[in-house]
């Protein structure tokens, strides 16, 4: 799954970008595996929506941003602005639906959108243990 739509420009980082997002989508899976052996369906439920807004947040983040950064092709600057207040509004909106309806976990949603701190975090172990 490439971040930029399949671009492999040098210098780009599109392959740290497509690691990232790998390792976000194993500790997703890990996530949702280990909340429903040990808090159960609810738990797990609540991971898998918090995680699955996560990566739909980063992967329309990084498109907007390769949009900016390319001139934005005659799309107008409010449109742009626009998209990243959907973003924003999205995760407001998903966690207020999971407090409202009260069947799922806030903290599982909560852990679900912390997948890219825990890939971020992995990448930065496997770094170390390089050195």
């Amino acid at each position: 799954m490439s971040v930029e739509g399949g671009s492999r420009r040098p210098g780009t980082g599109a392959a740290d970008l497509d690691g990232l997002v790998r390792r976000a989508w194993w500790c997703l899976g890990v996530l949702v595996l280990a909340g429903g052996v040990v808090w159960g369906w609810a738990m797990a439920l609540s991971i898998a929506l918090g995680g699955g807004v996560a990566l739909l947040n980063f992967l329309l983040m990084t498109a907007g941003i390769a949009r900016v950064l390319e001139g934005s092709r005659g799309r107008r600057p409010g449109w742009i602005l626009a998209g990243f207040v959907g973003r924003l509004l999205l995760i407001l909106g998903g966690l207020f639906a999971i407090i409202h309806l009260s069947f799922l976990s806030l903290y599982g949603a909560l852990g679900g959108l912390s997948i890219f701190v825990l890939a971020g975090l992995l990448e930065a172990f496997k770094l170390l243990m390089r050195k």
